[in-house]
């Protein structure tokens, strides 16, 4: 009798237990994994995706997957998005889901996630873009016209003095625009410590940028090789993450010391930092997160400038014909008796379209900023996995040919509607990422680039290097083909004056600053 009792209550729940297994079923196909790549037993897609240029990979992959494309790489979930739409839709519509960042385990140990542009997304974050947007914002960034002016006659000087030597010129001079409004260092006359400063900047940079890409260390998918003894052999994980948090640390505290010993002396010139430790002197959070949003505010608004700055000498040795049409514009509007302003800025079109193209042309960023999805979601039918690594493919985007132009042509015709019938992409709109997580510093990116572009055009023709015999010498300058970011590695390009008057009026804004 007892056996039957336990039988009724035994059926019943075994029906409920197919019931419930039965949903889960029908709900997983009714909203499956996006399509993608077959993955392989145990290393998943781990071959199929290249370590060079994967962006153009993944754009193939769209005609045989179609917007939406989902790989697994060892343990990492990867979701590539091929179109404006979806990004749009999960970046923006859905941003609270949407915002975070992946987390690397060297990266964290190396203190690198405490740089607003790798942290995770919550209230030390929000904490962060909240002191930087009083610096930034597009109303304020027009209080540094003059510094960016005045550097930008600077570097037309060593131009013009030392042409052979423009990579160098070129990292100082964008290096000294960010470094000057972030930590008060001087634009005219810098110290040994403030070039230390940018080069020991420039050296943690490659850290940074190799430490936040998946798969670039072995340990970020194997995380239990972390607890290696030391002793094994070629073991040199823990070694290697000890001397990133060492640079680390000390790029970003050392310059605040420097800051705080020029206030003391009361030599210290106003800027970002002087500001908050001024204002915030009694909060002792604001002190603590201060150094690395500092220094989040420096990497990011160096390295988008000087690589723009690359691409757009690239462009212009390739394309003279779009020089000579942006130098005909500047010295018609503006004339040939003073360098370029940002007065002027509104009434040059061409010049505006040939930035926006410098943008597309090769986008420093062609897979964006990854983000890691927060909860599971559903998109277009599609389940997407909670801790999903989600990529926006920036350079799909790029390559769009609604103008009718050729995509690989520097033709800043495409963004000018007196041109084509349909212009292309707007730029603007992926160049500097999405939604919450858009570069909070791209008015004050834009405005350096602006007056770098237009004064170089205004006074120095740029074109492919020439042998002693005036002969143009083999030249393609190679890319950084992996990572987070895509521009020239610095290359050999001549730069001359374009008149003698030229040299007389970059000379002489230049001593009116002196």
């Amino acid at each position: 009798m007892a056996l039957i009792a336990l039988g009724w209550l035994v059926y019943p729940s075994f029906i409920v237990v197919l019931g419930v297994i039965g949903h889960h079923l029908r709900q997983n196909r009714s909203q499956s994994l996006p399509p993608g790549p077959p993955p392989k037993p145990l290393i998943g897609n781990y071959l199929d995706v290249p370590k060079a240029e994967p962006w153009k990979t993944f754009s193939q992959w769209k005609k045989l997957y179609g917007d939406l494309v989902y790989v697994k790489v060892l343990g990492d979930k990867l979701l590539i998005l091929n179109d404006m739409e979806s990004m749009r839709e999960l970046f923006e519509k859905r941003s609270q889901k949407y915002s975070d960042r992946p987390s690397f385990l060297m990266a964290k140990y190396m203190g690198i996630e405490n740089n607003l542009s790798f942290a995770p997304y919550g209230p030390d974050w929000r904490q962060g873009r909240k002191l930087i947007h009083g610096t930034v914002n597009q109303e304020a960034v027009q209080k540094y016209h003059s510094l960016q002016e005045d550097v930008a006659a600077r570097f037309l000087r060593d131009l013009v003095e030392y042409p052979s030597e423009v990579m160098k010129h070129l990292h100082m001079a964008t290096a000294h625009i960010i470094a000057s409004i972030t930590y008060g260092f001087s634009i005219d006359t810098p110290s040994n410590v403030d070039l230390q400063y940018l080069d020991e900047f420039a050296e943690t940079e490659r850290i940074v940028l190799k430490s936040v890409v998946p798969g670039a260390y072995l340990v970020d998918m194997i995380p239990q090789l972390w607890y290696l003894p030391s002793w094994v052999p070629f073991n040199s994980i823990r070694r290697t993450a000890e001397r990133g948090r060492q640079r680390v640390s000390d790029i970003v505290h050392r310059p605040i010391e420097q800051v705080e010993q020029d206030m003391k002396r009361g030599v210290s010139p106003a800027s970002f930092v002087s500001d908050h430790l001024r204002e915030g002197e009694s909060d002792e959070a604001i002190r603590q997160q201060l150094p690395w949003v500092a220094w989040s505010i420096y990497e990011a608004g160096n390295d988008t400038t000087s690589g723009t700055m690359l691409v757009f000498m690239h462009a212009m040795a390739c394309f003279p014909e779009v020089q000579a049409r942006m130098r005909e514009e500047i010295h018609r509007v503006v004339g040939t008796d003073r360098l370029p302003s940002f007065v002027d800025r509104e009434r040059l079109p061409y010049i505006n379209a040939a930035i926006k193209e410098v943008y597309r042309w090769n986008p420093n960023s062609p897979l964006g900023a990854p983000r890691k999805l927060q909860d599971a979601d559903v998109y277009r039918g599609y389940y997407i996995p909670k801790g999903t690594i989600v990529m926006p493919n920036v350079w799909l985007l790029s390559r769009d040919q609604d103008s009718g132009i050729d995509p690989e042509l520097f033709s800043p015709e495409r963004f000018l509607d007196t041109h084509v019938t349909k212009t292309a992409i707007d730029p603007y709109s992926y160049a500097f990422g999405f939604g919450r997580r858009m570069c909070p510093g791209r008015f004050l990116a834009d405005n350096s680039v602006f007056m770098l572009v237009t004064s170089m055009v205004a006074t120095m023709r740029i074109s492919k290097p020439k042998d002693s015999h005036g002969v143009e010498k083999p030249w393609n300058p190679p890319y950084i083909p992996a990572g987070l970011v895509s521009f020239p590695y610095p290359f050999e390009v001549d730069i001359e004056p374009i008149s003698d008057k030229a040299v007389a009026v970059v000379k002489g804004r230049a001593m009116s600053i002196d």
